[in-house]
């Protein structure tokens, strides 16, 4: 499920018309030493924990990950902090990111299979400075993060059923009709 997912998010973003974007990979791909391979802006995708999934009478799983989108280049301190700061022009990309999740209108049939698979849906959860990392020259833009909620409809152990109702007793054993 979660791969899928993955997966899905990271097709829609490819797809978004976003002006300059280069790379958009999973953070856990990404390698300092693969850096001048990336075009920029780079922007990597985080998946963090969901720590309020739970599951549901007749085993049907709710899983609520977070995902964070974090914006990276190599473009000097637009922002003009003495102390280095962060790219302010890195907040486009993000506030293109931070729009078009937040719609729910999605470009890709892949976005549009995991909303009807597992009812997948995205919350915003915040706007904060990117993650650091480590690599010379590489200014640190923002992230915007994503709760959501979604369900593993293979762990439901639920079906409809197919008997029909013929008397019906309430709770004294009298016979309705």
């Amino acid at each position: 499920m979660i791969g899928r997912i993955l997966q899905a998010v990271i097709d829609e973003c490819k797809a978004l018309p976003i002006d300059g974007v280069g790379t958009i990979i999973l953070k856990t791909d990404y390698r300092s030493s693969n850096l001048e391979s990336y075009a920029m802006p780079l922007l990597l995708l985080d998946l963090m924990e969901a720590p309020e999934s739970g599951q549901y009478i007749g085993a049907l799983t709710r899983m609520d990950y977070i995902f964070a989108l974090n914006s990276y280049n190599y473009e000097p301190n637009s922002g003009c902090d003495p102390d280095g700061g962060y790219s302010t022009s890195l907040l486009n990309i993000i506030d293109t990111i931070r729009r078009h999740f937040s719609y729910g209108v999605w470009i890709t049939s892949e976005m549009t299979d995991i909303l009807n698979s597992y009812g997948f849906r995205f919350t915003l959860g915040g706007l904060t400075p990117a993650d650091p990392l480590e690599a010379d020259g590489l200014i640190m833009g923002y992230k915007v993060v994503f709760d959501s909620i979604s369900f593993d409809v293979e762990t439901n152990d639920v079906a409809p059923s197919t008997a029909v109702l013929e008397d019906v007793i309430d709770l004294n054993g009298h016979r309705i009709s």
